[in-house]
């Protein structure tokens, strides 16, 4: 927590410094608006996600498992867990330097910027650089994360607030948590124990694809949701 507490102390001073506003620009209030964005991101996105794990089911038929090591307890800490990780995160990358590209460059530079660092950034996250590199393996992830950056920048714009990309963060997260290996809290309910083998090339365009429709898909939504509000002006 006391990282997240130096960070917030940096944002109100690039804020304060570079473009004379506070932390609330980044959109906290109102409440019950705001709330309602981060619990509609999060459902969102565990739509997504549960779409996501019937296809790869499909795909490579699956077989799971329910794990027996599963309690409320488990799965609180990796609520609290992934909570403080995706706060940490948006607000470094979907927060005051966002909103300051925003307003210095334009919305398009700015989520561009936003999602190219975020896709950056999951390179050293993942270890990607420790061992063997291997540049397909970067590539994808910088195309993955990036792309889901680029549609979290871009909530950001639109509603005006870290609140719900903050939402879509967290469900992502946590919602892989439950059948993904997802360090420290994956496969928390369902772990996979049997899958049929798919040949790179056609596996490669399958996982391109997910990719690319999740987050147009959380693109359209926003959207719609956006569409009669000016979201690019306080």
């Amino acid at each position: 927590m006391l990282g997240i507490l130096v960070i917030l102390a940096v944002s109100w001073l690039l804020l304060h410094f570079a473009v004379k506003k506070d932390l609330l620009v980044l959109g906290f209030t109102p409440v019950p608006k705001r709330l309602l964005q981060f619990f509609l991101g999060i459902l969102l996105m565990v739509i997504l996600l549960l779409i996501v794990a019937a296809a790869d089911t499909w795909w490579y038929q699956f077989e799971w498992q329910k794990q027996e090591g599963f309690t409320l307890e488990l799965f609180g800490n990796s609520i609290w867990y992934y909570f403080k990780a995706v706060l940490t995160e948006d607000l470094v990358f979907r927060g005051a330097i966002l909103y300051i590209l925003v307003k210095r460059l334009g919305p398009k530079i700015g989520i561009a910027l936003s999602a190219i660092a975020f896709g950056i950034y999951h390179w050293f996250s993942f270890g990607l650089f420790n061992g063997e590199i291997r540049i397909v393996l970067l590539i994808y992830v910088f195309i993955t994360t990036g792309l889901m950056g680029l549609a979290w920048a871009y909530t950001f714009v639109k509603t005006r607030s870290i609140i719900m990309p903050l939402g879509m963060h967290l469900g992502w997260n946590q919602a892989q948590a439950i059948f993904y290996p997802n360090q420290p809290y994956g496969e928390l309910l369902y772990k996979v124990i049997e899958r049929t083998d798919v040949s790179d090339g056609i596996n490669l365009a399958f996982l391109f694809a997910k990719a690319v429709l999740v987050p147009a898909l959380v693109m359209a939504f926003v959207y719609l949701l956006t569409k009669n509000e000016k979201g690019e002006k306080e």
